[in-house]
């Protein structure tokens, strides 16, 4: 086990936060499990053994039980975390990763919490990046990043995660924008939905999206919760969608503009930012010409969004997607070939009955045509 003040491992330092978790470090990954650092299970062991795996480290990890746990993999300019968490988890002892934008960053741009099912995600990081990986809620890095930090190179010690960061996370003009397609989640090939699904190559997204802010200040009225930060959020959110800080539940309700509710990424990398509603297809300008431009309850705009398919099996207008209060709805409007929806976790994917919306999920893959896009949690503060 190794211990320094100055020495970075790779381009990024790791500084343990104070607790009697297990944290560890081998060369470009670091593991943090929910479980007690002195007479912990025996899974603890194992998951320090899995992360010298020369192999594939997320079959080495994917099937395991035991205490939740995050694997952080530093690469060049991308992050790659394999988490599980636990069922029924306190929601502010999740195991989580969060991405800020510098070390200056007083709430992150992205957070990923770990769930019941094992997920794999990558992500872009800037040089000035710092990602958290914590039992609870992400701390602001400012306080445990700068020279006087003390680094973790090699081995494992109690703690309650890890803060990586670069002299660059600390340099004045480190604090920029991250790429929005933190932790895409698996997505399918352009063939027949089987539910087996490669990463999202970690590239930029090319997002379809003006002001957010403005966006979110013209959407319609609804009730919810607001962060510390002022983020309004949906009754039953434990933590913001937009910057990741915990939402006090206790709060009375309040009502607001709703705000974008997520990102509808496609598998080249382009995202649509979820404000209004929209139909999918390869021209849908006619069907959405026969609605006047508006929703199906007339309140809000519903928006044209061309996506060019190769084989030939999407449908001019194919899919509408709906957004009722908080909730984002698929329908499949008629299409010659169908829509496939695999919500998170599911072994196959399920027709659409046409012309029937269906609640749609964060992580949730939409298969139509040939193409396929997937529902994101968040667009950035």
């Amino acid at each position: 086990m190794g211990m320094t003040s100055q020495t970075p491992t790779g381009d990024r330092y790791s500084t343990v936060l104070p607790g009697d978790r297990v944290v560890a470090r081998l060369r470009t990954r670091v593991l943090v499990v929910d479980a007690p650092a002195i007479g912990g299970p025996a899974a603890v062991a194992e998951l320090r053994a899995a992360l010298g795996a020369d192999g594939d480290l997320a079959a080495a990890l994917r099937g395991r039980t035991g205490p939740a746990f995050a694997v952080v993999e530093l690469g060049d300019g991308t992050a790659r975390a394999l988490l599980r968490g636990v069922a029924d988890a306190d929601e502010d002892r999740s195991v989580t990763v969060a991405i800020f934008a510098s070390a200056a960053a007083a709430a992150p741009e992205h957070v990923l919490h770990a769930g019941a099912e094992f997920v794999e995600r990558v992500a872009p990081v800037a040089p000035g990046s710092v990602v958290t990986v914590t039992v609870g809620p992400p701390p602001p890095p400012a306080p445990v990043c700068g020279p006087a930090a003390l680094h973790l190179d090699d081995g494992a010690v109690p703690g309650a995660g890890v803060v990586l960061w670069s002299d660059a996370s600390v340099a004045p003009e480190a604090e920029g924008e991250i790429a929005t397609d933190v932790f895409p989640a698996d997505a399918p090939t352009n063939e027949e939905p089987t539910g087996v699904s490669p990463l999202f190559a970690a590239t930029d997204y090319d997002v379809e999206v003006g002001d957010v802010a403005a966006a979110a200040a013209a959407g319609p009225v609804v009730e919810g919760r607001r962060c510390a930060f002022g983020h309004l959020n949906a009754p039953v959110a434990a933590y913001c969608t937009r910057c990741g800080a915990l939402v006090d539940r206790r709060l009375p309700l309040e009502t607001g503009p709703r705000p974008p509710l997520g990102l509808l990424v496609a598998d080249d990398g382009t995202a649509f930012v979820l404000e209004n509603d929209m139909v999918i297809g390869r021209d849908p300008a006619a069907f959405v010409a026969q609605r006047a431009g508006r929703s199906l309850d007339g309140a809000g705009r519903l928006a044209p969004v061309v996506l060019p398919d190769r084989t030939g099996a999407l449908s001019r207008a194919h899919l509408e997607i709906r957004i009722d209060g908080w909730q984002v709805l698929a329908v499949d409007v008629g299409s010659a070939n169908g829509t496939w929806v695999r919500p998170p976790g599911a072994a196959q994917p399920l027709r659409l009955p046409p012309g029937q919306p269906v609640p749609l999920g964060v992580g949730s893959d939409i298969h139509l045509g040939g193409r396929i896009l997937q529902l994101q949690d968040g667009v950035g503060a």
